[in-house]
């Protein structure tokens, strides 16, 4: 059986493990060595040279009813937690984090809340330095969506509002009836709080509102920048290595969560914060990682 440790609890695999490390969207380390992902290339499907008219019927259907589906996504919690602490591991995370807030007028639909997010998470990165990121999607109280942003990239207050209040005014100006009677040049829907030395702090006060959302969401509920998505999030614990990491870990049960039991893994969740010794070598690669990525 082989375990893996991450920095939120403790996997025990049934089945051997190919790569050393694991979460991140691009590499692997097999054998001690960090191996970057091929890229394939999209086939192409060949397209025929006389279609019927039954078949373009058909094909117009299916076409239809895709459009009328709509695809829910939920929070990956605990994919989101593993990510964060990589994230807020990193060198120029324990300089400088933010946390970011953005909202909305009430009312407005999560179409146009998206549509306004991106714009402003574009202008962000084109005009004010915004590169590495993770952001949240949450439902408030009065129904309206908002988001949350972890970032190591200083972007002034007053700026990032600014670029809110824009384009806040660009939908008002198409005609939509939310915006009609918000005062969108003076809206500050953006609020910022330092997270300064206290990173374990920050994952407890963004955990906080990843654990509670528990809604559907019909676009994507989270997303990162691809240098964060590349950080690895769990490390497996050869034999000879065993005695390292788990001297370093309490040993009484309640100190961790109930055993989740899989097919094909067991897994359990920290209810304590482990030492930073145990993810030295995981934050390590991480921090080569993310320097040959920025």
């Amino acid at each position: 059986m082989a375990h893996s440790i991450n920095y939120t609890g403790l996997v025990f695999y049934k089945a051997p493990v190919k790569s050393k490390f694991g979460g991140s969207s691009r590499y692997k380390v097999i054998e001690g060595e960090l191996i970057e992902a091929e890229t394939k290339a999209a086939e192409q499907k060949p397209k025929k040279k006389h279609e019927s008219n039954e078949e373009k019927n058909s094909s117009i259907k299916a076409a239809n009813q895709k459009a009328e589906t709509k695809k829910s996504y939920k929070l990956n919690k605990s994919k989101i937690k593993k990510k964060c602490h990589a994230f807020a591991r990193l060198g120029k995370s324990r300089n400088f984090l933010a946390f970011y807030s953005i909202s909305f007028p009430q009312g407005l639909t999560d179409e146009t809340a998206y549509k306004i997010f991106n714009t402003w998470l574009t202008r962000c990165r084109r005009n004010c330095g915004l590169k590495s990121y993770l952001w949240v999607a949450e439902r408030q109280k009065n129904k309206t969506i908002h988001f949350h942003l972890l970032t190591n990239d200083f972007m002034p207050i007053k700026t990032v509002n600014g670029f809110m209040a824009a384009a806040l005014m660009t939908e008002k100006k198409k005609g939509n009836e939310v915006l009609k009677e918000v005062e969108t040049g003076k809206y500050n829907g953006v609020d910022v709080k330092r997270v300064g030395n206290n990173r374990k702090g920050l994952i407890s006060y963004l955990a906080k509102y990843i654990s509670k959302n528990e809604i559907e969401f019909f676009r994507l509920p989270w997303h990162c920048s691809r240098d964060v998505s590349r950080l690895f999030t769990s490390y497996v614990i050869d034999e000879d290595e065993e005695d390292k990491f788990f001297n370093a870990i309490p040993k009484e049960l309640e100190k961790y969560t109930e055993i989740l039991e899989h097919d094909y893994f067991r897994a359990t969740g920290f209810k304590f914060n482990p030492e930073d010794k145990v993810f030295e070598e995981i934050d390590d690669l991480n921090e080569m990682i993310y320097s040959n990525n920025n």
